[in-house]
Formats: structure tokens, sequence, C-alpha cells
């Protein structure tokens, strides 16, 4: 199979590293006393910063935020296995310029620093779905709700069940909570 991954909250376990920045940076530079939204899920919707802070949170503390967050237990492991089975794994993040200096260069040593392998590494893609049809994958494993209903109508989707995207369901969404249940999922799929 062709086994599309997204990084940030699907390899990685990335909000509570941007809370943590996120927290800092309103502490230090945006000094209102402002309270972080519990049930935030980005820099954007964490605080009640204006467009202008927010952007330069993104500009000056995203990237470094996002390349500290560490890799999930046994992501690595599964996705090593999944490429050893002989499945193509193309990893697609929406990592972008000028908000990431190198965005390819530096998710790529990210992904070498955390035995994270591949068969391709896509960047750039604020829209998936493209990705998805070009490059004929199988399945796509996502967290961010806007991508997982843009794809799961034509692909299905391991989706890392998160408050942020429980309203997503469906006949082609499957909901995990860690790494070890992929393979059971991949190989039911792989059987239909």
């Amino acid at each position: 199979m062709k086994i599309g991954i997204d990084i940030d909250n699907t390899i990685t376990d990335t909000l509570p590293v941007i809370k943590e920045y996120c927290n800092m940076y309103n502490d230090t530079v945006v000094k209102r006393g402002l309270t972080m939204h519990e049930d935030g899920v980005a820099s954007y919707n964490l605080f009640d910063w204006t467009k202008e802070e927010n952007h330069d949170f993104c500009m000056n503390y995203l990237e470094k935020a996002v390349l500290s967050a560490k890799v999930k237990p046994n992501a690595a492991k599964v996705i090593k296995k999944l490429k050893d089975d002989g499945h193509e794994i193309y990893i697609i993040s929406a990592r972008v310029e000028p908000i990431f200096k190198t965005p390819y260069e530096s998710t790529e040593k990210y992904l070498k620093e955390n035995d994270i392998v591949y068969d391709k590494l896509i960047v750039g893609s604020i829209d998936k779905l493209p990705y998805c049809q070009k490059y004929n994958l199988d399945v796509f494993m996502e967290d961010e709700p806007r991508y997982i209903n843009d794809i799961s109508p034509i692909i299905p989707v391991i989706v890392f069940d998160e408050i942020f995207n429980k309203q997503c369901v469906g006949n082609n969404i499957y909901k995990v909570t860690n790494w070890n249940q992929i393979p059971n999922i991949i190989n039911n799929l792989s059987n239909k």
C-alpha cells in the first residue's frame, strides 16, 4: 500500500510544545495578562492575540517549537515495520515558507535524527488531497479536521483521536489513540 502520513500531532506530539511556546510568548512579548484557552489547538486560538501577534509568534517561534516536539511512542518503529513490510511511506506536511526558513531541509533533518523512514517527503502542501491523488495513496494518517474531511471521501484516513477532531466520523475514518493500533488497520485495509 501507499501510505501518506502527516507529521505534527500524528508522528509527533506537537500540541503540548506549541502550548508551552505560546504561553512563553504570551508572558514575555504580548504581556496583556491573557489566559490560555484550554481547548485551543494552535497559536491562532490558544490566546486572544491579534492577527499581528499571532503572525509574529509564527514567524519567530513556531518552527523552533515544532522542531522540538517529541516523536510519539512507537511511531518510528511502526513506520519502519510498515516500510519493511513493503508499504511505500509518503510524509506530507503543511510546513511552509516563510514560517519555516527551510521547510524541506529542517523537516528532513528532524525525521533523520528521529529515525523516521520514508520514500518521499512533501512539505508546503497546504492542500493535501491533490498529493494523495497525485501519488495514488491508499490511506492517509492525519489529525487535522479539514484534511480528514477533504481526504476521507476519497481514501481511508487513520485519525489520531484528539479533542479537536472528535467530530470527524464516517465509514472511511479509523480512530486510533496510539501507533500500536496502526498495523492491524493497515493489514485489514490491505486485505479489502
